[in-house]
Parts: structure tokens; sequence; C-alpha cells
């Protein structure tokens, strides 16, 4: 070799070797090239493990056997001691006693409610929106942020989650239509909200424990926790065998911080919540309406439902036999089956937040009657209306614009006053109004449908 080229390339070596700050040190390790988005000044990053190579470089599906920073618990973790904090901690870059959210964190409020907890203005990762960096009007309010994909999750999902638009997530990272999210792989996102991404740990499964357990005391799918670990245990799991489970933090939060209502509402055990919307969702861990003389259970196996919704729809209901007085039959019919999903001659009740109710009679008349116009007791149904959307969480009711109008004169014969008329209920203005929490839908005539609303810390769940 020349002289002046082994100069050169000595020149070189030495330059390298003092940019890593000496001689000593080994050279970084490169990772491999991957075209991602621009990053702006505004823009935060949300993933479910630690930055490390494995996270930048696409890899199989299923996560390493033990991912840096995530947690292993022991025996004693998996009997219930390791506290949600330590656990939330443990599992990834969330550590909020580290100073490591990347951003704001949510947390349970006085009343047991998930709400965003303010981040200090110094805190690593949290970073004002840039106005340059969003989008004419679709930007306003919202922020770019990063978010690594973890096992079970769909671009649908992240869409919800994010309260974003799937195509547009797609268009934003140059995926075909109809492109499926792969694990590990880097979305920009323009987000409207930020919730805290999945977490990672390795759970090891205690004496007694199955698949349903390990994914309620989590709050995860039971199905999405096998699929996750089929390359690990294919069938029963046994005292000792461990499980990779990616969790959503507001949700196990939820679950750990839950705080039953006192009265019935207390026998409806937590962790139950929807998934997507009413007429393409799915239940997750669903409660059943507990049994009660207050009402009948007309199809016991569509009875079930998110926690949030049957907590609501029992204490409605005790509250307007104790303040009516009733003492007619009140018949439930579907809400949801445990997984939701479809369930015959609905287009909703998918995800367990819907219920029907049969139209009271009049005391006087034979319960097992057909509840037509003329023997429904519509002043006794006025006060049931109004006792659930005093619990809070009803979004909609639906009743026939026809029947409607027996409903409103009776309130009005009985001296409700004209703004709690016009603002529960949607006649007179037309079936094509879009005022009143009560609307119109056909077929709704024998009894009525009320839709519950999404809990806060059901962060993949939309209202209608």
């Amino acid at each position: 070799m020349p002289r002046p080229a082994r100069h050169a390339l000595l020149t070189l070596a030495a330059g390298a070797l003092l940019a890593c700050g000496g001689g000593g040190k080994t050279l970084p390790r490169a990772e491999p090239d991957r075209p991602t988005a621009p990053t702006s000044a505004g823009e935060q990053e949300t993933s479910a493990a630690p930055r490390s190579p494995v996270d930048v470089a696409p890899g199989p599906a299923e996560p390493p056997t033990q991912p840096p920073g995530a947690a292993t618990t022991s025996a004693a973790e998996s009997a219930g001691t390791l506290t949600p904090e330590a656990r939330i901690a443990d599992a990834g870059p969330l550590a909020s006693s580290a100073g490591e959210a990347s951003i704001p964190l949510w947390e349970l409020d006085e009343r047991g409610k998930i709400a965003p907890a303010p981040a200090p203005s110094d805190a690593p990762g949290v970073e004002a929106d840039d106005p340059d960096d969003l989008e004419d009007e679709d930007g306003k309010g919202q922020t770019w942020i990063t978010h690594t994909v973890v096992p079970r999750e769909t671009i649908e999902l992240l869409a919800i989650r994010y309260r974003s638009d799937p195509g547009k997530i797609r268009s934003w990272n140059k995926l075909p239509s109809g492109a499926k999210a792969k694990p590990r792989t880097k979305l920009r996102i323009l987000a409207r909200r930020t919730p805290p991404p999945r977490q990672y740990i390795r759970h090891v499964v205690a004496p007694e424990e199955t698949w349903g357990r390990v994914a309620h005391r989590y709050g995860v799918d039971p199905s999405d926790l096998r699929a996750i670990n089929i390359h690990r245990v294919k069938g029963t799991i046994e005292p000792g065998e461990e499980l990779d489970v990616w969790y959503d933090p507001t949700i196990l939060a939820a679950i750990e911080g839950d705080a039953p209502p006192p009265g019935p509402a207390a026998e409806v055990s937590p962790g139950a919540y929807a998934v997507g919307r009413p007429h393409e969702g799915r239940l997750v861990n669903g409660t059943r309406i507990p049994e009660s003389d207050a009402y009948e259970l007309r199809y016991p196996g569509s009875s079930w439902g998110t926690t949030n919704s049957v907590r609501a729809l029992v204490t409605g209901i005790h509250s307007w036999r104790e303040s009516s007085g009733y003492g007619g039959r009140l018949a439930i019919g579907a809400m949801s089956r445990e997984r939701g999903r479809p369930i015959g001659g609905h287009l909703s009740h998918q995800c367990g937040r819907d219920v029907d109710v049969r139209l009271p009679l009049y005391e006087h008349l034979p319960q097992n009657r057909t509840p037509l116009g003329r023997r429904v007791d519509w002043w006794a149904l006025w006060q049931l209306i109004v006792a659930l959307e005093e619990t809070g969480e009803v979004y909609r009711i639906f009743l026939d614009y026809k029947m409607q109008k027996r409903l409103y004169k009776a309130a009005k014969e009985h001296g409700v006053d004209k703004e709690t008329r016009r603002r529960l209920i949607q006649f007179p203005r037309g079936r094509g109004s879009g005022r009143g929490l009560i609307r119109h839908s056909p077929g709704h005539d024998r009894h009525f449908h009320a839709r519950f609303r999404c809990a806060d810390f059901e962060v993949e769940c939309l209202d209608a």
C-alpha cells in the first residue's frame, strides 16, 4: 500500500478513537438503518419497552427472553405483594420515581377516576407542541408522538387510543391501505390525547392460577395473553411457568385502585372494560349483572357488561325502586355475551355497554302482558330514566318516537319543568333532531335501549 494512502487510513482511525473519548474504549454498537419519520421539536416518544438496539431493528414478533428494564416477578410478587406502583416502575420506561415519563402519566383522582397527572415543565421527554409541526385545522389540540407497536396491537385500536384515524396513520407512515401493525415497528401519529403505552412484565404463574385469573389480574384480554405466549405454553398453565404480559397501566391502575360503590353495585367486580364501538367491539373480562329482587334477567347468557355499565345500571334501578315505590315487574333483556362480539338480533350490544329494558306495566295489570302503549306506566318509566341519568354514566337512551310522545305527556302532567323535558327527551322536535338524551330508534316500542359511557380508564373505547 502506498505510504500516503496508509497515512490517510491511520489518520481516520485515530480520529475515530478520539471521537469515542480515547483509544482504550470500544466503538458504539452500530444500529441497522431503517426509514423513520422526521422528528419535530414537539414530538413525544411513547414506547412499551426501554430503548435498545432490539427496539430499533426489525425483529421477531415475540419479546426477548428478558427485555432490558422488564421485571421478572418472584413467587411473592405473583402472590400479590407487588404494589401497582412498583410493578409499573419495574416494567419499563414509565417509572415516575425516576423521572423517565415520556408523556404525561395518568393517575387516579380522589373519586377513583383516571385523570391526566400534571407533568413538571422540566420533565425529560415532555415538550410543548410545536405549532409548525401541526397540520392546519386537523392539527389543533394535537401533538405528534412515536408509538412502538407491541404484540396484538392494531392500527385501528391505536387510532382509537390516540383519537386519530387509521387511514391517516398508514399515510403518515407510508403504509399501504389495509396494512397491519407489526410488533416493534415505530409509528408516527398525530394524537388528540396521549395515554401511556402498554408495559411489559414477565409473570411467574402461582398455584391455582389460570389463564383467566392472570388476565383479569393485569386487565388484559385472555385471548391476547394466550396468543402472545403460544410459543411458550400451548395448553393449561402450571405453577412456575413464565408468561409474557403486555398490560395497560391505566386499566391496571383502575383495577388496583378500585373502590366499590355502596349498595348492591358493590357486588359488581372491577376490571371489565370495553374495546371499540358498540356495534363493532368486544368485552374484556366481562362482569355479570348480579341477581336481584329488583329486576329479572330474561337472558342470563347475555347479561354481561363492563364494570362501569353494570354498576350504573344496578345503581339506577335500585334508586328508582326506592324513590318511586314502583312494585311491578322490571325485566332486563340482552346486554352482551361474556366476551362481547356480535349477538343475534342486535346491531350493537357488542362491548358490554348496551342493555335493553322492558317498558314497565301498570302494577294492577298482569305483569306478563305485552307492553303496549296503553298498558305502560309512563310516569314510572320517566322516573326510571331519570334515575339512570342521575348516575352520570348514560350516554344515550333509544325509544321509538311515537312512544316518546306518551312519555313526554306523562312528564308534563306530573309537573316536570320544560327545561328538564327538553334536556331528556327528543320529542317534540322531530325524530331527526339531535337533541335530548332519549332519541328515536325504530323497533324500540316495547323496550328502551340504554347505552352507557366509556369509563375514563377505557382508553380504547368509543361512546358511539
